[in-house]
């Protein structure tokens, strides 16, 4: 089942230490990854740096990025101090997101603070969740996570003005 996942930490460098855990967790098959960004604030800075994690450059060409632009959707809203738009929030009611996620995602991002968010597939539950787990108990990271129907993502696509995917030749 699709699910769109964010890992929300109090420093700027935990993202990035989440994104090698989420490789690992990719590498070990446990999770499949569609797309994943790391969004980290560092101090001083006026807006925070978003990096793009997947597909790898090496693996699949290089599309447009939903995660990005439903980052950019959120944080416009937030930063004019107000709710998603009703047609932005219609438009990702349909795909089977709550848009309330999105205002969460916004409130935890601030300076010195970082935040792992994951569009993935088909997922081995049984050993992402203690992994994901380990890193709750110890107060290192807030899990916001959205179950998606099948064609969740594609509809996620759609709703934040992208194109739909293109089939690989």
């Amino acid at each position: 089942m699709p699910a769109l996942t964010v890992w929300c930490y109090g420093t700027p460098l935990g993202a990035t230490a989440g994104s090698v855990r989420l490789r690992r967790l990719e590498d070990a098959r446990a999770l499949e990854v569609i797309d994943a960004i790391v969004v980290s604030w560092a101090p001083g800075a006026h807006r925070p740096r978003v990096t793009r994690l997947w597909p790898p450059a090496e693996v699949s060409p290089r599309e447009p990025s939903v995660l990005v632009a439903l980052l950019r959707t959120a944080l416009r809203a937030s930063h004019d101090g107000k709710a998603l738009p009703p047609d932005v929030a219609d438009r990702l009611s349909a795909t089977g997101l709550d848009p309330v996620i999105l205002e969460e995602v916004t409130a935890h991002l601030a300076p010195r603070t970082s935040a792992l968010m994951v569009l993935s597939g088909a997922a081995d539950l049984s050993v992402v969740v203690p992994a994901v787990r380990q890193r709750i108990v110890s107060g290192e990271v807030t899990l916001l996570r959205a179950d998606l129907p099948a064609d969740g993502p594609e509809r996620l696509r759609t709703a934040v003005g992208l194109e739909p995917r293109r089939p690989i030749d």
